[in-house]
């Protein structure tokens, strides 16, 4: 068995302090391949209320929810996250019975990039990314949730995605 040098530790024990975490390795490792990601979910382009609008509208048509999902491109959870969302069956069931989905681009680390619609919709921003907002049709946050309680490992849990996403659903 191989050891990880002492400074990889001591990044990845600062990065993680920091509120981040780090990275790992590209390719196979002792754990076995990284895992799947989403090479780029987020337009940065996008005119985030505007989409976070045309959603709350469509919701309120069809008594569905909205469901934020805060991220850039650059953070690996992220990516991961989104992995999940848009190919395990029953995360994406549970997205299509009960949520419109909208992606908010927080930018490059440390930039301002829709750092006003995420006060507007709790802050969410402080919990770290990726972080999920449930907005009410109305545009009322319903729930904001880190996604740490939804990882296993190095990983989210599609299970406990489904958890979630059943637990804020709208009543139908």
């Amino acid at each position: 068995m191989r050891r990880a040098a002492p400074w990889v530790l001591l990044a990845s024990l600062l990065a993680s302090c920091a509120g981040e975490r780090a990275e790992p390795a590209k390719g196979t490792g002792p754990a076995g391949p990284a895992p799947p990601e989403v090479a780029r979910p987020y337009d940065e382009g996008a005119d985030a209320q505007a989409q976070i609008d045309a959603a709350l509208a469509s919701a309120q048509a069809d008594h569905r929810r909205v469901l934020l999902v805060f991220g850039a491109n650059w953070c690996p959870w992220c990516r991961r996250l989104e992995y999940v969302l848009r190919n395990d069956p029953g995360v994406t069931s549970a997205l299509a019975r009960g949520y419109h989905l909208v992606h908010v681009d927080v930018g490059p680390r440390e930039s301002s990039t829709n750092r006003d619609v995420a006060r507007r919709y709790g802050d969410p921003l402080a919990n770290g990314l990726p972080c999920l907002v449930v907005l009410d049709p109305d545009g009322s946050v319903v729930h904001v949730q880190e996604t740490g309680a939804l990882e296993d490992g190095d990983h989210h849990d599609p299970a406990r995605v489904v958890a979630f996403l059943d637990r804020y659903a709208a009543a139908g």
